[in-house]
C-alpha cells in the first residue's frame, strides 16, 4: 500500500510539473512602425523640419555670396593684375571651402540634434517593449524589420498591439 502512495505521489508530481510549465512565448515587433505611430515623433518632426530650413536658408545665403563674388571676379578679370587675380582667386577658394564646411557641419548638427530629440522616444518604446516582454512572459521579440528571424511561425505573437496600448498610440 505504501508503494502505492508513493506512486501515486509521484505521477501527480510529475503531472503538475508538466502542467505547471509554461510554453516557450516568442514575439516579433515592427519597431519602426510603432516610432512613426509616435506623437512625439511628429512634434520632433516638426522641429526638425524648422531647424533644417535655417541652415538651408543660411546655406542659400552664402551661395549667393560666392556665386556674385565669382561673377564680379570674372568681369573685373581681365583688368587685374596677376598680384590681384590671384589674391581674389585666393579669396574665392577660402569663401567655396568655408560654404563647403558649413555644408558639413550642417549636416552634422542636425544629424546630432535629431539623435538628441529621439533618443527618449526611442528609450520610451524600448521600456514598454520591455515591459510588455516582462508582463507577458515572453522568452525574445525579435525586431521584424532587421531580418534576422529566418522563419516566424504562426504562434510568434506579434506584440506591436499591446506596445501601442501601453504607449496610448491607437
Amino acid at each position: 500500500m505504501k508503494t502505492y502512495y508513493t506512486l501515486i505521489a509521484i505521477i501527480l508530481f510529475a503531472v503538475s510539473s508538466v502542467n505547471g510549465q509554461q510554453p516557450m512565448k516568442f514575439g516579433h515587433i515592427n519597431s519602426a512602425e510603432i516610432l512613426q505611430a509616435m506623437p512625439e515623433l511628429k512634434a520632433i518632426e516638426t522641429q526638425m523640419e524648422a531647424e533644417f530650413d535655417e541652415k538651408e536658408a543660411q546655406l542659400m545665403t552664402m551661395q549667393d555670396e560666392l556665386k556674385n563674388k565669382q561673377q564680379a571676379y570674372q568681369q573685373e578679370a581681365p583688368g587685374l593684375t596677376v598680384e590681384q587675380r590671384t589674391a581674389k582667386e585666393q579669396e574665392l577658394m577660402e569663401l567655396n571651402q568655408k560654404v563647403q564646411n558649413y555644408y558639413m557641419l550642417s549636416q552634422q548638427q542636425i544629424q546630432a540634434k535629431q539623435n538628441e530629440l529621439q533618443a527618449p522616444v526611442i528609450q520610451k518604446l524600448k521600456a514598454a517593449i520591455q515591459e510588455i516582454g516582462d508582463e507577458e512572459g515572453f522568452l525574445y521579440i525579435f525586431e521584424m524589420t532587421s531580418r534576422v528571424p529566418v522563419f516566424a511561425s504562426d504562434k510568434s505573437i506579434d506584440v506591436a498591439p499591446m506596445v501601442k496600448a501601453k504607449l496610448g498610440i491607437q
